[in-house]
C-alpha cells in the first residue's frame, strides 16, 4: 500500500461513522459518495453535474482507492445521498479526522453566524453558526439557526455540543450576551469575552456611564488604558482600550457568572480627510490588560476573514442554490476541502490558485492530499 493510499484510508475509516440513509436499491458505497464530493468540491465543483463529470473525468484515478464497482453515480444519486445524509454525523467524523490530526490548542474559540443568501429551506435562507478555533485555525462545531435573527438557541446547542478546554477563551457578538450562555462557557471551564449593547440595557448603561466618568478624570479612575495606531493602505485606524477589574460599585455583578472586567474599545479610522469613529463595550470573565483584550477583540473576526470569506470567494458557497439541507453537508466538505488547501505549504500562490490547480492537474491534487493528510 503506498503512503498516498494511507491517507486516503485515514479519512474513509473516521468518515464510516456515517449511516447510510438509503435502505434499498443500493449500487453506489456510500464512502465512494462521499469521497467523490469532498474531492470535487475540493477541485472546485459546485453542483451535482459537476461533480458528476469530474468524478467521470478522473475514474481512474478514483478507483485507485474507491470500489465504484458500478462505476460513478448520476448526478440524482449523489443529490438524494447528500440531501439524506445526517450533516451532524457528517460534521463529527470531519472533527474526528482534524483532530487525529492536531490535537486542538486552548485558545480563543470564535462563534459567529453566516447566512447562504441562496440555500433556501423551509424556514427561509439557511443561517448557520460556527465555532472557529483561531490557534489551529479549524472548525469545531456548526449548528442550523434557522434563520438569521435566531441565533440564540444555536449557540446554546452549539456550547453544548463542542468541547472546551481549560484556557480557551469564548468570543461573540452581542447577540451572544446572554446569562445562559455565560454559565454554559464557565460550566467548561472557559473564559468569555462578549460584546454589550443595548439588548442588555441596564448593563450596558452601568457600562457607559462608568466609562463616560472615566474619560472625564481618567488619571484618578481604576482604570487601565492601551492604545495603538496602525496605517494600511492608506487608511489610519486607532484603537484606545480601557480596562477595569474594579467592579465593586456594579451591583448587579451577581448576575452575569464570574463577570470580572468591563471593557471600551474606542476606535477611530479614516482615508483622504473622511474620519468615523464608533465606541464598543464587553464583558469578561478573563482578568487581561488591555492590550491583550485588543487582540483578542480584533482577532474575533478571524472567523470572517480566515473561514467565512474563503466560503464565500474561494467556494462561492453564497452563490450555491442547492438546497438548504444539502447545503449543511456540503459545508462540511468545503471546510473540509480549505483545510488541505491550507497544509499544501507553496508560499505565495492562494487557495483559490491552489483550487484551480487541483481541478487541472491529478498530480498536483496527489501532493495537496498528501500533505493534507487525507
Amino acid at each position: 500500500m503506498s503512503a498516498t493510499q494511507s491517507y486516503r484510508y485515514r479519512i474513509l475509516d473516521h468518515f464510516s461513522v456515517c449511516k447510510d440513509p438509503r435502505k434499498h436499491r443500493i449500487r453506489h458505497e456510500l464512502m465512494d459518495i462521499i469521497v467523490i464530493v469532498i474531492l470535487a468540491t475540493l477541485c472546485g465543483e459546485e453542483g451535482w453535474e459537476d461533480i458528476h463529470d469530474w468524478a467521470k473525468d478522473r475514474m481512474d484515478f478514483l478507483s485507485e482507492f474507491l470500489t465504484l464497482s458500478s462505476g460513478i453515480p448520476s448526478p440524482d444519486t449523489i443529490r438524494r445521498v447528500i440531501e439524506r445524509l445526517d450533516p451532524d454525523q457528517f460534521l463529527g467524523a470531519f472533527l474526528s479526522w482534524a483532530e487525529e490530526l492536531s490535537e486542538r490548542k486552548p485558545g480563543q474559540i470564535n462563534i459567529d453566524g453566516k447566512t447562504l443568501k441562496k440555500a433556501m429551506g423551509q424556514r427561509g435562507a439557511l443561517h448557520l453558526v460556527s465555532a472557529f478555533a483561531a490557534e489551529n485555525g479549524m472548525v469545531i462545531g456548526c449548528k442550523d439557526a434557522g434563520g438569521k435573527g435566531k441565533e440564540i438557541p444555536a449557540i446554546n446547542e452549539l456550547l453544548e455540543s463542542i468541547t472546551l478546554k481549560e484556557g480557551d477563551i469564548v468570543t461573540i457578538d452581542a447577540i451572544g450576551c446572554q446569562k445562559d450562555i455565560l454559565s454554559r462557557i464557565r460550566r467548561q471551564k472557559a473564559d468569555y469575552l462578549i460584546a454589550l449593547k443595548q439588548n442588555q440595557g441596564r448593563l450596558c448603561a452601568e457600562a457607559e456611564n462608568f466609562f463616560h466618568q472615566a474619560f472625564s478624570a481618567e488619571e484618578y479612575a481604576p482604570v487601565d488604558t492601551f492604545a495603538t495606531t496602525s496605517n494600511l493602505h492608506g487608511r489610519t485606524e486607532e484603537h484606545k482600550i480601557w480596562v477595569t477589574q474594579n467592579l465593586d460599585w456594579l451591583g448587579i455583578k451577581s448576575e452575569w457568572k464570574d463577570l470580572v472586567s468591563l471593557i471600551c474599545i474606542q476606535r477611530n479610522w479614516g482615508a483622504k480627510g473622511k474620519c468615523k469613529s464608533e465606541t464598543r463595550y464587553y464583558i469578561s470573565s478573563a482578568e487581561k490588560t488591555p492590550e491583550e483584550f485588543c487582540e483578542l477583540v480584533r482577532r474575533h473576526w478571524a472567523i470572517e476573514n480566515e473561514y467565512h470569506w474563503h466560503l464565500d470567494v474561494t467556494f462561492k458557497e453564497d452563490d450555491s442554490e442547492i438546497s438548504a439541507r444539502s447545503n449543511k453537508v456540503l459545508r462540511v466538505a468545503r471546510t473540509i476541502a480549505l483545510q488541505i488547501l491550507k497544509a499544501e505549504p507553496t508560499k505565495g500562490i492562494s487557495i483559490r490558485r491552489k483550487k484551480r490547480r487541483c481541478g487541472r492537474s491529478t498530480d498536483y491534487l496527489r501532493k495537496v492530499l498528501l500533505v493534507g493528510n487525507f
